[in-house]
């Protein structure tokens, strides 16, 4: 009698909660933490981890099926770390803001966690103190008034 191989899909989502809200899925693993990412991102690794045979062993099957998220926002006390840019983060917050998930609570950028998300293309650099740019010694002093 032959037995059915899992795929490594299905040795993934045996100990993990799926939960797919709009935009973005939330995965939860039994002793691994939370972590969400965007649906068609978990859509791809989906299909491309349907598509394999499971080794047998949980860890390096999770490793394998999480490499595949690009960009991945986790809570704090998971295995693993939140994923991406600043550009992917900020537009991965404002997808878990719409679903009603509290920023406060994930690993994000702080400037990602306030009330109001910021872009991160307004955040500019702060301006260094002003610098005085040293006066060249040959020159002759300005009149006050004049320029």
């Amino acid at each position: 009698m032959s037995t059915k191989q899992k795929t490594l899909f299905e040795a993934f989502a045996q100990r993990a909660r799926i939960a797919k809200q709009g935009e973005i899925a939330m995965i939860v693993i039994d002793g691994g933490g939370a972590m969400i990412v965007a649906m068609d991102e978990f859509i791809t690794a989906q299909k491309w981890a349907q598509s394999r045979v499971s080794s047998g062993n949980v860890v390096s099957d999770r490793g394998r099926i999480l490499e595949q998220f690009q960009v991945m926002v986790t809570r704090p006390g998971s295995f693993t770390g939140t994923k991406g840019n600043d550009r992917q983060l900020y537009k991965m917050a404002k997808k878990m803001r719409a679903a009603g998930h509290d920023l406060g609570e994930w690993q994000l950028p702080p400037e990602l966690k306030v009330n109001k998300l910021v872009d991160p293309d307004e955040i500019k650099a702060k301006p260094k103190a002003d610098a005085e740019i040293p006066a060249d010694p040959d020159a002759a002093p300005e009149a006050p008034g004049k320029e």
